[in-house]
């Protein structure tokens, strides 16, 4: 039996999505199926919160949305309250959608590519430091990730959890829209 490196260790992982009625969870375990950690946020919350834990329920950061803006944004906090980072959405691009993440108010990341395909990349100073893809998996709720610069993993792992979680929100009040797209019209006599 090999050495399982922690969450925040390791550079190649997979992250399994999994949403149920009332909260999001995702897992995280290495190539081989071994558990690393998981991440637990609730729809209903305001602002949205995520706590990310390793295998022996310690929390290893958090993450908490902001509730008035005009962008989504979210900060990265460590376990010990240090803010890592603040990740937001580029409101308008005219191909694509885009986030960046900053530090003590300047952009230190961005994170770029398709995102309803879970295949995008991250970069610091033009380096690719991270990408998301399903090289490695075929289940739909499930994708890989590949750290492969010096880039502080909690970032990295937090950006996924923000992205994923703003792709589910979004498709579900586009949904919602859709279904109710007629509002108040009604046909035939009232």
């Amino acid at each position: 039996m090999g050495y399982a490196p922690s969450l925040l260790e390791a550079n190649e992982l997979i992250m399994k999505k999994k949403i149920l009625s009332l909260r999001e969870h995702y897992d995280f375990e290495d190539r081989t199926g071994i558990k690393l950690g998981e991440a637990d946020g609730n729809f209903f919350q305001l602002p949205a919160k995520f706590a990310v834990m390793d295998t022996h329920g310690l929390e290893l950061m958090r993450l908490e949305g902001k509730v008035l803006t005009l962008r989504h944004q979210f900060t990265i906090h460590s376990s010990s309250g240090e803010e890592l980072g603040t990740m937001k959405k580029k409101i308008v691009k005219l191909i694509g959608e885009e986030f960046w993440v900053e530090k003590n108010g300047a952009e230190f990341m961005r994170v770029y590519g398709n995102f309803t395909e879970h295949d995008y990349q991250m970069e610091i100073n033009g380096a690719p430091v991270a990408s998301v893809h399903k090289k490695w998996v075929s289940l739909r709720d499930q994708f890989g990730v590949s750290i492969t610069g010096d880039v502080d993993h909690r970032i990295v792992i937090g950006a996924i959890i923000i992205i994923e979680h703003i792709e589910v929100t979004e498709r579900q009040s586009q949904s919602s829209n859709f279904s109710t797209g007629f509002g108040n019209i009604r046909f035939g006599r009232p």
